[in-house]
């Protein structure tokens, strides 16, 4: 029982890191993708200043 315990608290916290990471990310900018040039959601992912 204590392993799987173990095993999804490494796997939950790799998953929040994931998602933090993304969100710190986004407000400053960064892309996570390489190029938006053909991307249908660019517009809301950077939008004019």
């Amino acid at each position: 029982m204590w392993p799987t315990i173990i095993v999804a608290s490494v796997i939950g916290a790799l998953l929040v890191a994931i998602v933090v990471n993304q969100i710190v990310n986004k407000k400053k900018g960064k892309r996570c993708c390489g190029s938006c040039t053909g991307c249908a959601m660019r517009d809301s992912c950077h939008p004019d200043k």
